[in-house]
């Protein structure tokens, strides 16, 4: 199924790691900071979070991003990312550290088949790819939804974006679902036009709004409330974490989330 988004938008092989770039200090709250980027050989164009501790025996799922206006810099989220990758997840970001142009969603797919390809091997022993998301802001967020119907991503993450026609194509999404739309002043205007009002068929979602503007929250330390909404969604669907869970039916509330859910009883997450 296609569809036309709000914005127009080197794979496989051993991974030999480039080195982190030395004017970082990283970031991140979680239990395997900071968080820091670097790049490889094998996937040019890219920029790759991971976290700077190891995570001994605990299995790392994967994060794939799109940056908003489909930006070709891997830095334009550098808050999240370094926050996501912090608590264990390499997180991949379409485009080098400050490089300039525009992203495709084949470029995310890109990033897929690399994490596919590297997992379980030297640097990336810990990478579990059963366990992909696939996210992004605005026109970032067309390239994730491109992403739906590879049986390879468990999950997708739709931030400030949407659809401006097929306004049904939500209703065949077949996994589950976060929508984070932001812009609140505006959301009941355009939720018909986003494709995003009708639920997405049987498959769970949860869909949260708060009352700021297009990105929402994204350029805060951590990626602020809206780092909150991916990464514990992140760790709920790809890790069953309880705390992801507790924050997604309960805690969400203290950060003044409008929650709105679909099938979200039926969620399987995996282990």
């Amino acid at each position: 199924m296609k569809f036309n988004a709000i914005a127009i938008s080197a794979l496989a092989g051993v991974a030999s790691a480039s080195p982190v770039d030395t004017r970082q200090n990283g970031g991140g709250d979680g239990p395997f900071g900071p968080g820091t980027y670097k790049t490889e050989s094998s996937l040019q164009q890219h920029t790759i979070y991971m976290p700077s501790k190891t995570t001994g025996s605990t299995k790392m799922p994967v994060l794939v991003w799109g940056n908003g206006a489909c930006s070709a810099d891997g830095r334009s989220n550098v808050q999240l990312l370094q926050q996501i990758a912090s608590y264990g997840y390499p997180a991949i970001s379409s485009g080098g550290p400050g490089q300039q142009g525009s992203t495709t969603a084949k470029m995310m797919t890109d990033s897929i088949d690399w994490a596919v390809a590297n997992a379980g091997k030297g640097a990336y022993a810990n990478v579990d790819a059963t366990k992909i998301m696939a996210a992004g802001f605005s026109c970032g967020g067309v390239e994730a939804m491109a992403q739906i119907w590879d049986s390879r991503v468990s999950t997708i993450g739709v931030i400030s974006s949407g659809l401006l026609d097929n306004q049904t194509a939500a209703t065949h999404f077949n996994k589950p679902v976060l929508f984070c739309p932001g812009w609140a002043e505006r959301y009941r205007l355009r939720q018909r036009r986003e494709g995003l009002q009708e639920p997405p068929g049987q498959h769970p979602s949860w869909k949260g709004n708060i009352n700021v503007g297009h990105g929402g929250t994204l350029g805060d330390q951590n990626g602020g409330k809206f780092g909150k909404a991916i990464l514990n969604w992140a760790q709920y669907v790809l890790r069953a974490d309880d705390k992801g869970k507790a924050y997604l039916t309960d805690g969400y509330k203290a950060d003044g989330w409008a929650v709105e859910t679909h099938a979200f009883d039926q969620l399987k997450p995996q282990a």
